[in-house]
């Protein structure tokens, strides 16, 4: 857990590389459909950023007048959830809670990454690309008027 805890900055970090060099590498190769999960799954980034800078706009409308939460910038939802996020403290966080979202987040994003390399990796199978199912012939013949 210690050596997690010291190199989790760097895995955070290294993870939006490794999936835009994964997409530019799938999009070269021609794979459409393994760079659209990638894409995907910076949409879910995008996502998250975006729920975290609602929140933080909506709990400023709740905020006292005149305290620093209620006068917000932009992107301060965005940099508290990255912030969060590279916390070395946000591994060991209870269930559930914010900090325990976003470690896991990391996690199924390097999942979803090593399943979109396997999964595209291979390749089509020979013979199988372009060639038609013969049509299946029915059993019964339509009625003559």
């Amino acid at each position: 857990m210690q050596l997690l805890s010291t190199a989790w900055p760097a895995l955070v970090w290294a993870l939006p590389a490794l999936v835009l060099i994964s997409a530019l590498a799938f999009l070269v190769r021609g794979d459409r459909r393994a760079a659209g999960h990638l894409l995907a799954l910076l949409a879910c980034f995008l996502i998250g950023a975006l729920l975290m800078e609602f929140f933080t706009f909506m709990a400023a409308r709740v905020a006292r007048q005149g305290s620093a939460a209620s006068q917000p910038a932009l992107g301060s939802g965005t940099l508290a959830l990255l912030e969060t996020t590279l916390n070395r403290r946000s591994l060991t966080a209870p269930a559930l809670s914010l900090p325990a979202v976003a470690t896991y987040a990391v996690g199924a994003a390097y999942l979803w990454l090593l399943v979109t390399w396997g999964l595209h990796l291979r390749g089509k199978k020979a013979g199988s690309g372009g060639r038609k199912k013969p049509a299946a012939k029915g059993a019964r013949k339509p009625a003559r008027s």
